[in-house]
């Protein structure tokens, strides 16, 4: 079931979440990407319906490329953070679009950590990129 449009705008609840497989699968091999260093932003606009919620987000470190789970969990909390005190103006115009879903995935491609300002200028940028994709529509 959907949850409420009035919810606390700077919050991340479970139902925002990006987790279905089928979702993941075809958001990787069909989506459309975007970067500013050090993120990718992978993401997919579908048809919505009544019970869906507009906007699902996932964030993605590679093990590949930070061998740490202590530095990959850092960097995971400061996108998250970013994402969730910068969505609002994203999140309402998708509730105004009403037949849009929007799935993201935000994905981490440096090696090591950055500053959290640093990540959080990036993830803006792209959030910015992906409000001028949804305004368009």
């Amino acid at each position: 079931m959907m949850a409420q449009h009035n919810s606390p705008k700077q919050s991340l609840k479970k139902h925002e979440r990006l987790k279905s497989k089928i979702l993941l699968e075809s958001l990787f091999d069909g989506g459309r990407s975007e970067f500013a260093h050090p993120v990718k932003l992978l993401f997919q606009f579908r048809p919505r319906t009544a019970t869906d919620w507009p906007l699902l987000f996932s964030v993605s470190v590679p093990k590949k490329k930070v061998k740490s789970a202590v530095k990959r969990n850092l960097i995971k909390r400061r996108i998250r953070e970013a994402y969730r005190l910068h969505k609002a103006p994203l999140q309402e115009l998708l509730f105004d679009k009403e037949t849009q879903q929007l799935s993201l995935m935000l994905i981490y491609i440096e090696n090591k950590p950055v500053p959290y300002a640093e990540t959080e200028k990036a993830v803006l940028r792209l959030l910015k990129k992906l409000y001028d994709a949804v305004s368009e529509l």
